[in-house]
């Protein structure tokens, strides 16, 4: 199961690893974020469950391996003893890292990776594809919840990206804060809330009753309450119209148009249509600019549908997260630790842990932060952000998919709240003065840790 979802130089390295008879050594690589990414002031981590759940279920089938060994690439090391390996192919280690729904502040390791060097390696590149991509969902839907200032807002992205990561961005965009999805498997799968109106098509499909007919059956379709859209045609006529298709209207979505200017015309079609009741739902295009434009500018939307934004996140579309080797045995059974010392990707070597410490004003609010990357035999002050996640290659979690993610969920809901209350102000600005900073600082027993040359 998944075993192929991998780069062809984990099974290079593999084989080579297995010629050596170094494949069985312990191993320790850690899952990082070197920096937030350039448009960034903090991150919510996502896809652990799922990275856990790969972990102890990827499987090598006769098929895959048959696969394989017909490759040129790999025919000089896929001997029989990698064919053998291949089969009994289980990640037995350990896995240590944040909780899912963590909020980081800066750089530091995420997960920390412990088992023999060939199993560690062998895994990375699912473990980055999930976390890079869900952690990027998670971290734009974020600051779009955070612009929306307690107004809710629905993610509706499937549409635009592969559809077999729609649900898993639908996931992560819930646990940051989106009250629910257009997408059906990520209900399914995830329990993450299902709702949505008709298509522009519903409309233009009522050739012989045009749109005030359409309203009229959708409405008595749904008599527990549904929502309109009402910019077919003209969004005016459309809002007269809907305010007019009887009682199962709860709210209609407009998705063209100046939304600024519009809002508050529809606000008053229905008002004076006697329809209070009935909520406003802005789309088009939405990210946190737009929405918090129009709140600026006192638009009187009630709730915002996000897609493209959420999901592709398009000013940062690449969260680079990395998976690197930072201690290893030697022919001693002696563990050494090891890091990168490239120029621009410089690592730190040594198995490491997070811890964090807040302060607080008079009234418990928080006003700055730190977070402290040391080695895991360390004990820093704060609070230990890591927790054991698997042992022995087994979740030590028993939650369900649909239960870690309403764990997730309300463990990032109280991890947002305590950000400072700077970071929240400056969430959508492009760049963060050094004074309102959240401190990151590395251990001095890290920093003394010298790297073993080659």
């Amino acid at each position: 199961m998944f075993s192929l979802y991998t780069d062809r130089y984990q099974l290079s390295m593999l084989g080579a690893y297995l010629r050596e008879g170094i494949a069985s050594r312990r191993a320790v690589f850690e899952l990082s974020m070197r920096k937030l990414p350039k448009a960034r002031r903090f991150l919510v981590v996502a896809g652990i469950d799922r990275a856990l759940r790969y972990l102890e279920g990827v499987r090598f089938t006769e098929d895959e391996i048959s696969y394989l060994r017909e490759s040129a690439s790999l025919r000089d090391v896929m001997t029989d003893e990698m064919i053998e390996y291949l089969r009994s192919f289980r990640f037995r280690g350990r896995v240590f890292g944040l909780r899912e729904g963590e909020v980081l502040m800066g750089g530091g390791p995420i997960l920390r990776v412990e088992g023999t060097l060939a199993e560690c390696q062998i895994v990375e590149t699912f473990l980055l594809g999930v976390i890079n991509h869900e952690s990027k969902v998670a971290s734009k839907a974020a600051r779009v919840v955070l612009a929306a200032r307690g107004r809710p807002v629905m993610e509706f992205g499937a549409r635009r990206l592969d559809p077999l990561s729609a649900p898993s961005a639908a996931r992560a965009a819930y646990i940051a804060g989106c009250i629910g999805t257009s997408c059906e498997e990520a209900g399914f799968r995830y329990g993450v809330p299902v709702s949505g109106t008709c298509a522009h098509s519903y409309m233009l499909a009522h050739v012989d009753d045009g749109e005030d007919g359409a309203f009229r059956a959708f409405a008595e379709a749904f008599p527990s309450g549904t929502s309109l859209l009402v910019d077919t045609w003209d969004t005016i006529r459309g809002t007269l119209r809907a305010a007019k298709a009887g009682p199962a209207v709860k709210a209609v979505r407009v998705d063209s148009g100046d939304l600024a200017r519009l809002g508050p015309q529809i606000r008053s079609i229905l008002d004076a249509a006697g329809r209070s009741d009935v909520k406003i739902i802005g789309s088009d295009d939405m990210d946190e600019y737009k929405i918090n434009a129009l709140l600026e500018a006192g638009a009187p939307y009630d709730t915002f549908g996000v897609g493209t934004a959420i999901v592709l996140s398009p000013d940062s579309p690449s969260f680079g997260a990395v998976y690197k080797l930072v201690e290893v045995d030697d022919r001693r059974g002696v563990a050494m630790p090891v890091a990168k010392r490239a120029p621009g990707k410089a690592s730190y070597g040594g198995a490491k842990a997070m811890w964090r410490k807040m302060t607080k004003d008079k009234d418990g609010n928080a006003v700055a932060g730190e977070d402290f990357v040391a080695l895991a035999s360390e004990k820093p002050d704060g609070v230990a952000l890591y927790v054991e996640h698997m042992r022995d290659g087994k979740r030590l979690s028993t939650a369900n998919e649909k239960e870690a993610t309403r764990d997730a969920r309300s463990y990032a809901k109280e991890q947002l709240a305590t950000l400072p209350a700077a970071q929240r102000v400056v969430a959508l600005e492009e760049t963060t003065p050094a004074s309102e900073q959240y401190r990151v600082t590395i251990s001095d027993a890290v920093r003394r840790l010298e790297k073993l040359d080659g």
